[in-house]
């Protein structure tokens, strides 16, 4: 009778003039960024590899963790949503996305401020939080978005 918790997470990429990645999905109202749940057995740094593989479909490696960010019970259940730094793509990787017809329809980057009221309301919130703390070397603890540590 243990409590069962979602996990998810995602990364979050640059272009060369520090623009966001932001993705389109077929089956959302609001833009989001390379990620998903996280399977059965699986990390969520794996989880991360392998959706960022099936979305955008590049291999590639992902970076430290920017946050932790616990949301309440939202009727689907808690979670918990793992966000790492993706980096830098190069020209030539940005070139060779292709996208999973699946699932996402559309991408683009654009400056973060410009990207951050596209997202829902807690991605909004999550982002803004690990924006506001870029040039910080660690990793943050949130609750709904929000700092808490």
């Amino acid at each position: 009778n243990l409590p069962r918790k979602r996990m998810a997470s995602g990364a979050l990429f640059f272009n060369k003039e520090g623009e966001l990645l932001i993705l389109k999905s077929s089956y959302k109202d609001h833009w989001t960024i390379p990620g998903g749940i996280v399977d059965k057995d699986e990390s969520p740094r794996d989880a991360c590899v392998r959706e960022v593989k099936e979305e955008i479909g590049l291999d590639k490696e992902v970076g430290r963790i920017l946050c932790a960010d616990y949301k309440v019970d939202d009727g689907k259940g808690e979670n918990v949503v793992f966000i790492f730094e993706g980096g830098t793509l190069t020209d030539e990787e940005i070139n060779r996305i292709k996208l999973s017809e699946e699932e996402i329809v559309e991408f683009k980057f654009l400056p973060k401020e410009e990207a951050l009221p596209l997202f829902n309301d807690s991605q909004h919130k999550r982002f803004k939080s690990i924006f506001d703390l870029w040039d910080s070397d660690k990793g943050i603890y949130l609750e709904n978005g929000l700092k808490i540590i």
